[in-house]
């Protein structure tokens, strides 16, 4: 059973409780020597000489760096911070996720440290927090060590904004921002400012844990503490890999986006990246449905109903 917390404990310090996951930022022309020929130094480092879990992922939008996510015991992270702080001394072994954010925090800043990235090329287990449409949804990691902590900060954040007074976002607002947005039932969401509508006084949002966008009243929102932005963004936003919507349709019917529903809505799902798309820089993934004995492909379900076509590369 999982020790009760107070909840006034910040997120920062239930991060910092059981097993670790730092992340380090790594440029691209070492990413190579790091993973090793046929990935014999990663394989070194998961195996004998420490024991934790190690693998690198692309950033989307940004490919100048990747990041290398390394889980396990305290002492499992430094001996695998230490064995590649001998081989790399040009690489800094500072943990992205424990940078206090820039002010204020941009959307180039957010993308490199703020984001729970879906793992390049690692089946991982999700689940569906939001579906835009049959094509696009947003995901969330719920095995990874930091989701644990978001019901903390839920609970945080509406003792937080439901008191009088918090101050509003200053005007015009700028594109890019987290902010504190309210949310069903009384809660409060962190969410980025993907548009601006001074006309109307009006934002257009991205919801940053639960997923899905919105437009609402600026009036409405709410700076955000700095604390409440230590837990990585846990949504992660994807497109279904080799799945388009059918020939001379340019969106996916409400069929299409109702099948996709009914195969994730409470699943056991698992999910792996398999490219980017290079319009939006999203990672474009295969996603499983593993209840009961069958394991279903989603994509090539959806295209063997007939919602969808399937795009080869």
């Amino acid at each position: 059973m999982e020790e009760e917390r107070p909840e006034n404990e910040t997120s920062t310090s239930l991060l910092s409780a059981g097993s670790m996951t730092p992340e380090i930022e790594v440029p691209k022309d070492l990413v190579g020597r790091l993973i090793g020929k046929q990935g014999r130094f990663m394989n070194s480092l998961r195996q004998a000489r420490s024991g934790a879990k190690i693998y690198v992922s692309t950033l989307p939008y940004f490919r100048d760096s990747q990041v290398c996510h390394i889980e396990g015991s305290s002492q499992q992270v430094e001996k695998v911070l230490s064995l590649i702080g001998k081989k790399f001394k040009e690489l800094c072994l500072t943990n992205i996720y424990g940078l206090p954010p820039p002010t204020p925090l941009t959307v180039h800043s957010l993308l490199m440290t703020a984001w729970l990235f879906l793992p390049d090329g690692v089946t991982v287990e999700v689940v569906v927090a939001h579906q835009v449409d049959a094509g696009h949804m947003f995901l969330q990691q719920h095995t990874h060590p930091t989701f644990r902590v978001l019901r903390s900060l839920d609970q945080q954040m509406y003792a937080c904004y439901s008191e009088p007074e918090i101050p509003t976002l200053p005007t015009p607002v700028e594109v890019g921002i987290i902010c504190a947005a309210p949310g069903p039932d009384g809660a409060w969401l962190r969410a980025q400012v993907i548009s601006y509508f001074e006309e109307s006084n009006e934002v257009e949002l991205r919801y940053v844990d639960y997923g899905g966008y919105d437009k609402v009243k600026t009036d409405t929102l709410r700076q955000i503490r700095s604390d409440f932005l230590s837990l990585p963004f846990q949504g992660a936003e994807v497109l279904l890999d080799n799945v388009v919507p059918l020939p001379d349709e340019d969106h996916f019917s409400s069929e299409a986006d109702a099948a996709v529903s009914e195969m994730t809505r409470g699943a056991a799902l698992v999910a792996q990246v398999t490219n980017y798309d290079n319009a939006t820089g999203l990672p474009l993934i295969q996603l499983w449905n593993l209840t009961g004995d069958e394991v279903v492909s989603v994509n090539r379900a959806l295209v063997e109903r007939g919602f969808a076509q399937w795009l080869g590369y």
